[in-house]
């Protein structure tokens, strides 16, 4: 009979070296049943991905992981295994499945790694539970309606107006303008108005506003805390981990927006704006300080960094596609005599921009990577596959609109497909281009946006013609992307339109 071995007998080196066995047999059994036999084995990718989840951290903290995911589904298809217990999809039909309405089957949560709220008792309308969603989003839904955004167009309008102002001042220079700076300051001063009464005054003073420097590092901030907490659900440890600079400012960050909601407080603009109801509810006792912040910082981020965004891409494809830029220069100074008639009606009338603008989100989308969701612990049915329950899911916009089983020619910059009934673009999946999110939880300030777009790039064009210098032929593809485009300079000249005397 073998000698029972004791703890007792062995030397710490003999005991660290069994314990180490021990570990490492453990470690690559939990591998090989990751990438052999998990119910998510069947589905392709690289084995890595599906071995460890600090494959997907490396891409992530990379800054390209929505450009990797773009290739993995080129190279696997329309399912792809990008984590273990997470796939990536780019088919049409999963908007429904994954972010729609399931017919009184349970949600499919959001990913609670996802959720960076610094007090989840005090939750954003992102991260909110099914409940207190449905509660900020009845409050917020009133400051987005068809009439009152007809209240704040006076608003949008001298923002917009002041945006053209102050580039007659910087047009037909021989030095070339960043336009990116440009769209920040219009869409921050634009912001900080509806949402505080009180103008952030970028356009007036031509440069960033101190909050305004800050808001990417804001957005960076979501992106380390939404990579590191997958492993570390800690708060405290992972902004210990952080870079110092980046959680210092964040804290001044929220510490601008708590005196900003305060201020707010005694004001009483003569519109429905972005705090209305949500003050009203306080008033109440249904919200409280923390709720105001925690929703006020996250409308000034989305509201002025995505508009910004998608404004920026769409000056660099005009300016690289001349045959679109003239078709559009073409509608936008025939349909009005003067820019003085450019407005919300009759923006409404032209066609071409929004195919243009369309356009721009399936190449150039501000959310550009996966906003996953989880399904049940009891699992789900997803396009006719069961999948175990806390399965993370996700459609990442740069792969899915740059999908060639969604669109025919997938990189070509054409807006025309979005116009094209009859000829070789009508079978694209134009339901697969969804910048604004699907579901119960998609973007409640789509219509905001959308109008607030075509407004300032109706009135720009009407002024002004753009031309790209050659430094920026590349300008998307020397970006990278941590949540938001960390956009880089697009340098343009600007020259005053040539109007018939």
């Amino acid at each position: 009979m073998a000698p029972r071995i004791s703890l007792s007998t062995l030397s710490i080196g003999q005991a660290a070296a069994l314990l180490s066995g021990g570990f490492l047999a453990y470690v690559v059994g939990v591998v090989i049943y990751r990438v052999y036999f998990h119910p998510l084995s069947k589905y392709p990718g690289p084995k890595l991905a599906a071995a460890t989840r600090l494959w997907w951290m490396k891409q992530q903290l990379s800054g390209r992981f929505p450009f990797i995911v773009h290739e993995l589904h080129l190279k696997y298809g329309e399912i792809v295994r990008i984590a273990p217990t997470e796939l990536s999809f780019t088919g049409a039909d999963a908007w429904k499945e994954i972010y729609g309405f399931r017919n009184g089957l349970p949600e499919n949560r959001k990913d609670p790694g996802e959720n960076t709220d610094a007090d989840k008792t005090h939750p954003t309308i992102i991260n909110a539970d099914r409940r207190t969603h449905g509660s900020l989003r009845k409050l917020l839904s009133n400051a987005f309606s068809d009439k009152v955004l007809k209240g704040q167009e006076p608003v949008l309008l001298h923002y917009i107006d002041l945006l053209v102002t102050r580039l007659h001042e910087v047009a037909d220079k021989e030095e070339p303008v960043d336009i990116v700076r440009w769209f920040n300051y219009v869409t921050f001063d634009i912001i900080g108005h509806l949402a505080f009464y009180e103008p952030f005054d970028c356009l007036k003073n031509d440069d960033y506003h101190p909050w305004m420097s800050m808001i990417f590092n804001a957005i960076v901030y979501v992106h380390y805390i939404r990579t590191l907490q997958r492993f570390i659900d800690v708060r405290s440890i992972i902004l210990a981990i952080m870079p110092k600079r980046i959680v210092e400012r964040r804290k001044w960050h929220i510490g601008l927006v708590e005196e900003k909601v305060k201020r707010r407080k005694t004001s009483h603009p003569d519109y429905i704006d972005f705090m209305s109801h949500l003050l009203q509810a306080e008033e109440k006792g249904d919200l409280t300080m923390p709720d105001l912040v925690a929703n006020a910082n996250l409308m000034v981020i989305a509201g002025s960094e995505t508009t910004a965004t998608i404004l920026s891409g769409t000056i660099y494809y005009l300016c690289t596609h001349p045959r679109v830029m003239q078709k559009l220069l073409d509608e936008v100074r025939t349909s009005f005599n003067s820019s003085d008639e450019i407005n919300i009606a009759r923006i409404s009338q032209l066609k071409y921009i929004n195919a243009v603008i369309d356009e721009s989100f399936r190449l150039y989308p501000p959310a550009a990577g996966s906003h996953p969701r989880i399904t049940p612990p009891e699992g789900a049915n997803i396009l006719g596959e069961w999948l175990p329950g806390n399965t993370s899911m996700g459609m990442a916009q740069y792969a899915v609109f740059r999908s060639p089983y969604n669109f025919k020619d997938p990189e070509i910059y054409l807006p025309e497909r979005w116009l094209d009934d009859e000829g070789p673009y009508k079978n694209d999946r134009r339901e697969a281009l969804q910048p604004f999110s699907f579901g119960p939880r998609n973007c409640i300030g789509r219509n905001l946006a959308n109008i607030e777009m075509r407004l300032i790039l109706a009135k720009m064009l009407w002024h002004f013609d753009f031309t790209l210098t050659p430094e920026c032929a590349n300008w998307p593809k020397d970006q990278y992307i941590y949540t938001s485009w960390e956009k880089i300079p697009l340098k343009v000249h600007i020259t005053t339109r040539a109007t018939k005397a």
